[in-house]
């Protein structure tokens, strides 16, 4: 099966609404999903941050927090990308609790070139969410 932006009509039932289609099409949804995509740029800014202050335990929860929201006001394509860091930043975290701190290596260091380009790829998808409101 093809990859298709949640919120599209599914093409094998096109009958079938999806689920941000669905809250788009009562008033009182519409304000969550609009105010989850404005609450976008705020999560955007504290991912930078937390990124930048190489914080791999705020990341996580930032990424935890994301994929839940995201997947209930239907932008199953941000969940997917935050739970897939939030994985990812687990490990790094579990990691950081066992590891000295004087036992810096590569194998960190790939790894947090690995966690930038992830968060970069999910902020993109935020990014795009965030843009296409007009469409909403």
């Amino acid at each position: 099966a093809g990859m298709r932006e949640e919120g599209t009509p599914d093409p094998s039932n096109p009958e079938k609404p999806t689920h941000r289609v669905r809250l788009l099409d009562h008033p009182e949804t519409r304000v969550l999903v609009e105010w989850f995509l404005h609450d976008l740029e705020r999560r955007i800014e504290s991912i930078r941050a937390a990124l930048d202050a190489q914080d791999a335990a705020q990341l996580h929860s930032l990424a935890h927090h994301l994929a839940g929201s995201a997947d209930g006001y239907g932008f199953g394509d941000i969940g997917k990308a935050a739970r897939a860091f939030e994985s990812e930043l687990h490990f790094v975290v579990l990691r950081q609790q066992t590891v000295s701190d004087d036992e810096d290596s590569l194998e960190e260091e790939a790894s947090l070139s690995s966690l930038t380009e992830k968060a970069e790829d999910l902020i993109a998808l935020c990014r795009h969410a965030i843009d296409a409101r007009g469409d909403v």
